[in-house]
């Protein structure tokens, strides 16, 4: 299990403690995800430890929360190299470590084809990452290699205290979604663990939707 990492070394090692209690060996690695000679590092530090890689899960991501006409050059740059940019670049280190087949799945949420409020540089990256997922899942399939993707409806996290509408999103999206309650992370983590089974070997280039089914009501 490979544990990648940006801010919170606390955290990081929380994780990997809870890992290694399950008898998992778990390597720590902080990544600036941004930055492609740190992914490059990241890989060799992987193929050097184990050698080969089964499944890659693309879930780190950043954004500015701004609207379109108040975004700067450098949010979006900074938003689409790490939503968009770098699951590419991770997919193609990862693919050259699955030489025995692999599974990739992308993490996506519902602003990739819904206008949400100062979602715009997200939500543009993550259509891009929808995009990817679809090309790759037809040029990795060769290789043996399935790639999905994963789109979340409002989960929440540390993620949502950057939403200066944060109280107002979680409380429309409680009246609203159908199943009654907020996607959690374990909800979406069931889904990507699914997607990274055989049993789900012929769902190719895919984007699941997991939000209690708020996203099929009309405005």
């Amino acid at each position: 299990m490979i544990v990648n990492y940006a801010r919170s070394h606390e955290e990081a090692r929380a994780t990997v403690a809870e890992i290694s209690a399950l008898g998992v060996r778990a390597l720590l690695l902080r990544a600036h995800l941004g930055e492609p000679a740190r992914i490059q590092e990241m890989f060799q530090r992987v193929e050097k430890e184990f050698g080969r890689l089964d499944i890659l899960v693309n879930n780190a991501a950043s954004g500015v929360q701004r609207g379109s006409l108040d975004l700067e050059v450098k949010h979006w740059d900074w938003t689409l190299d790490i939503n968009t940019r770098a699951p590419w670049l991770c997919a193609k280190e990862a693919a050259r470590l699955m030489s025995s087949g692999g599974r990739i799945v992308n993490i996506t949420s519902l602003g990739s084809h819904l206008v949400l409020d100062n979602y715009v540089a997200v939500g543009v990256s993550k259509a891009g990452l929808e995009a990817l997922t679809r090309y790759l899942a037809v040029e990795l399939a060769p290789q043996g290699i399935v790639v999905n993707a994963v789109a979340g409806g409002v989960v929440d996290t540390d993620v949502l205290k950057h939403f200066p509408n944060r109280e107002e999103m979680i409380g429309e999206s409680l009246r609203r979604t159908p199943a009654g309650r907020l996607v959690t992370p374990e909800d979406m983590a069931e889904v990507v663990a699914f997607l990274c089974s055989d049993k789900a070997e012929m769902i190719r280039g895919q984007i699941l939707v997991v939000d209690g089914g708020i996203s099929l009501l009309g405005l």
